[in-house]
């Protein structure tokens, strides 16, 4: 468990702590890549990937113990490459279902620095709406979605730290944006690793997000009532058995209990019970959503 995740969950920002969470991915294993879609335009092997947060340790450039999104050279971390000056990669996520949330949505990211001389940390978002004409975009449509920023003096949505870096290159900070126009659609969200250095350092290449997920206030009327769930993990963290003391207004014998992991991949579907046997499951965070198809409840808990 990488400890800024473990203090995410722990002491998350007041604008995230009363949210749902909806959407989430670690990127601890490249199986969390799953779906996600790579473009290196300029052919040469380097652009985003799954693996090992990469920093500075003082002498050389290392691989920390993190799982990570990041965008490097093929050689990391010795080496060089030729053309890293005039990188052209995209990295587009699966489609992300919010047609059933609504009120504030935000998209958390956690993010890193390489190197002590970065003084900030930024990577623009580009976010496309599926339409019943388009339900999935091709690289083409986010590379327009890049130049109408351009032409509007920068992307509207962007993950960006400066003065809450961490000294420590292993850490990461909380980077929070505000998608609430989103409410209500089906997206994609594109990441782009380029060397336009317009508005600072927007484009930089160095850099490590540890973990992306979505929150959100309120989920739709017609499956919960309330942007709060009501319903209780009796012992978090969890050890073998799950234990759920269920809100008032779930009916305990209609009620199915499923969990999802960091990827939104459901890994259990039950029927409720007092104790659900969770031994099998790998240490780590997930999602456990309780529903009787009237009312549903998402909760986060960490399996030890």
């Amino acid at each position: 468990m990488k400890k800024i995740i473990l203090l995410s969950v722990i002491l998350l920002s007041k604008a995230v702590f009363a949210q749902i969470p909806v959407w989430m991915n670690t990127f601890e294993t490249p199986s969390d890549l799953q779906g996600w879609t790579f473009y290196d335009t300029n052919g040469n092997g380097n652009g985003w990937m799954q693996g090992q947060n990469i920093y500075h340790n003082g002498t050389s450039l290392a691989y920390g113990t993190a799982g990570v999104l990041r965008h490097s050279i093929n050689l990391v971390p010795t080496g060089n490459a030729t053309g890293f000056a005039t990188e052209n990669d995209w990295i587009v996520s699966p489609e992300i279902d919010l047609t059933n949330v609504g009120g504030t949505i935000t998209l958390a990211g956690y993010i890193g620095r390489q190197r002590s001389s970065h003084a900030s940390v930024s990577r623009d978002l580009y976010i496309f709406v599926s339409t019943s004409q388009k339900p999935v975009p091709g690289l083409a449509d986010f590379q327009q979605l890049a130049t109408d920023a351009q032409s509007a003096g920068g992307a509207t949505y962007r993950f960006s730290a400066s003065s809450n870096l961490p000294s420590d290159l292993t850490q990461f900070a909380e980077s929070l944006v505000n998608i609430s126009a989103f409410a209500g659609k089906k997206i994609y969200i594109g990441l782009w690793s380029n060397r336009i250095s317009s508005g600072g350092a927007p484009n930089s290449q160095n850099i490590n997000i540890d973990e992306m997920a979505i929150y959100a206030s309120v989920l739709s009327t017609k499956e919960v009532k309330t942007g709060k769930a009501l319903s209780k993990i009796i012992e978090n963290p969890v050890s073998s058995s799950l234990q759920i003391k269920l809100d008032a207004a779930l009916k305990e014998n209609n009620t199915t209990v499923s969990v999802y992991n960091m990827g939104g991949q459901q890994i259990l579907k039950t029927k409720y019970s007092k104790n659900i046997n969770v031994a099998e499951f790998s240490a780590g965070t997930y999602i456990v959503e309780v529903s009787d198809r009237i009312v549903s409840e998402r909760m986060k808990f960490i399996k030890k």
